[in-house]
């Protein structure tokens, strides 16, 4: 079970870096490690330390929330869409059209 649960953190970690247009390189290179550790998370052949786990979000600019929110019991309407990724590393002009645009289909007026 434990073993599953690893694999399937270093597949979130996989799909978030990809998101982010990340290569393992690159992000071995911000942590300071070498590929073949990063190769290893997302394989779930290790599981890590705390210590690099927020590094990683940080990186990837997530909440542990959203690494972890398959894991965690809560509602579901408070788990982040991994579409919406990138929604924060977004310039404020693109980030006010996409707000407008849910605010619309959710049939309310922006202001």
């Amino acid at each position: 079970m434990e073993n599953d649960m690893n694999i399937s953190l270093g597949k979130i970690f996989q799909l978030t870096r990809k998101a982010k247009g990340y290569t393992q390189e690159d992000v071995a290179e911000k942590l300071g490690l070498g590929p073949r550790y990063i190769s290893d998370l997302e394989r779930g052949k290790t599981i890590g330390s705390i210590p690099t786990f927020v590094k990683l979000c940080n990186i990837y600019e997530v909440t542990p929330t959203y690494i972890l929110q398959d894991y965690l019991t809560m509602n579901n309407d408070l788990k982040i869409d991994p579409d919406l990724i990138g929604f924060y590393s977004l310039d404020n002009r693109d980030k006010e059209t996409i707000v407008k645009l849910i605010q619309f289909m959710n049939g309310r007026e922006g202001k």
